[in-house]
């Protein structure tokens, strides 16, 4: 088995798990994008613990800044999906539903998208 059938056999099994309903809203210096109107996905919104620290798996930690979250978007799901920093992000399916502004958008990934969202 080559490492993408293992990637994408573990990131449909976390996916699975772990999604839940978000809104993404699209902005254009500071108001609605008439071009990308609001899309409703499922995706992994994470938030690590207050000390930092985000469990990979197998083990794996690593420390990250503990006022930010993380959306992980599968990119197989919404093909054509365009994020840019500033686009807003509402967990719809959370108390509140609470907004973010996505900071930094990392598309580098062959199976996944990865937003840093902060405080909206």
């Amino acid at each position: 088995m080559d490492w993408q059938t293992l990637e994408a056999a573990v990131d449909t099994a976390v996916f699975a798990t772990w999604q839940e309903a978000v809104r993404l809203s699209f902005l254009k210096n500071g108001v609605v994008d008439p071009v990308r109107p609001p899309r409703d996905i499922k995706a992994i919104l994470h938030h690590p613990g207050l000390d930092g620290a985000l469990t990979l798996g197998g083990g794996m930690l690593t420390s990250v800044a503990a006022s930010r979250h993380y959306l992980v978007i599968e990119r197989a799901k919404y093909p054509g999906l365009i994020i840019r920093a500033q686009d807003r992000v509402r967990a719809t399916e959370r108390p509140g539903m609470p907004w973010y502004e996505v900071s930094k958008v990392n598309d580098r990934h062959s199976g996944i998208i990865i937003l840093e969202l902060g405080e909206a």
